[in-house]
């Protein structure tokens, strides 16, 4: 079971340009856990077809994060956990540890 979106939304929009932890299940139903900073636009690419590209993503309910990597992206709709802020919110046996 996921978080309620508009949660997920709230707490992102409180910690925007900040560290976050998120796990959350892809496509195929995989847990994954990134983590990275919110809001970090250094190394995007400035043509006109990356800002297409992001608000494309972002009209769909994804989320961007700058993580060690390179660019990840989450949908938040699929989020079963999240540390930002000093805050911990997580579904029932999806604590990040």
């Amino acid at each position: 079971m996921t978080l309620p979106e508009n949660m997920v939304t709230n707490v992102l929009s409180e910690n925007q340009s900040k560290f976050l932890t998120v796990k959350f299940l892809t496509k195929d139903d995989e847990i994954r856990v990134y983590h990275g900073q919110m809001g970090v636009i250094k190394g995007l690419k400035g043509n006109e077809r990356g800002k297409i590209a992001a608000a494309a993503l972002k009209a769909h309910g994804y989320v961007t994060l700058k993580t060690s990597e390179g660019y990840k992206c989450f949908k938040m709709d699929r989020v079963l956990a999240f540390k930002a802020g000093g805050r911990h919110v997580f579904t029932m046996g999806a604590e990040i540890t």
